[in-house]
């Protein structure tokens, strides 16, 4: 009788034990993951730092004509800088924004100024549904550009590093497999990348694989 007995009271302090230990992970979880979320102030006050530029209020775009509003704001925040450093800054925030709720993108404001914007979300499509990228030229509205694009990111990956009224950059998580075929996509979806670019649809391909993505713009 006392034999079963020390064999209950053991197993109940081994239950014990190992929900002890299992709360403990649970919270030791908890804790890491805190540790890991930055707050908005702290990410805008990193871009203010690597701009050297105050933020600002990021403007609303018109939904018909796709142009920067002077008076209606979004919520969003961007600084300004050089196009050189803006892709620079994108590229090295990119991940830890996303990791924390927000994107991070070249933005082309009025008279082609160019900067570093922040909108909440984890889509990189959003930026080019904020923006309203098109190719009207081409008969090709927002909507157009966003499936396309949203066709490549779910073969490939893509990273928006930044758009405007009608061009876009980005880069892929891994470059297509047949070169050949997607140069010819590229063409096909935004002559102006060859016509007024690279020259050729065979030029086109090493610029693929030396930007590791595309910039699309429709003149």
């Amino acid at each position: 009788m006392k034999q079963k007995l020390l064999i209950a009271a053991l197993g109940l302090f081994l239950l014990s034990s190992c929900g002890k230990k299992n709360d403990q992970s649970e919270n030791q979880t908890k804790t890491e993951a805190a540790k890991n979320i930055i707050s908005e102030a702290d990410l805008l006050q990193e871009l203010k730092e690597l701009t050297q530029n105050d933020l600002k209020k990021l403007p609303e775009i018109d939904q018909q004509t796709g142009e920067v509003s002077t008076d209606k704001f979004y919520d969003g925040s961007y600084s300004e800088t050089t196009e050189d450093k803006a892709v620079e800054i994108v590229k090295k925030l990119k991940s830890k924004f996303r990791d924390n709720g927000y994107l991070i993108f070249v933005f082309e404001g009025d008279g082609d100024k160019k900067g570093v914007a922040v909108i909440k979300g984890t889509d990189d499509l959003d930026i080019i549904r904020y923006r309203r990228t098109d190719g009207i030229n081409y008969c090709l509205e927002n909507t157009d550009l966003v499936a396309k694009i949203s066709e490549w990111k779910s073969k490939y990956g893509i990273v928006v590093i930044g758009c405007g009224r009608d061009w876009v950059h980005i880069e892929f998580d891994k470059l297509p497999s047949d070169l050949d075929s997607f140069a010819k996509e590229v063409y096909k979806f935004c002559p102006d990348s060859v016509d007024q670019g690279v020259g050729s649809v065979e030029n086109l391909k090493p610029a693929i694989k030396e930007m590791n993505g595309l910039w699309l713009w429709w003149d």
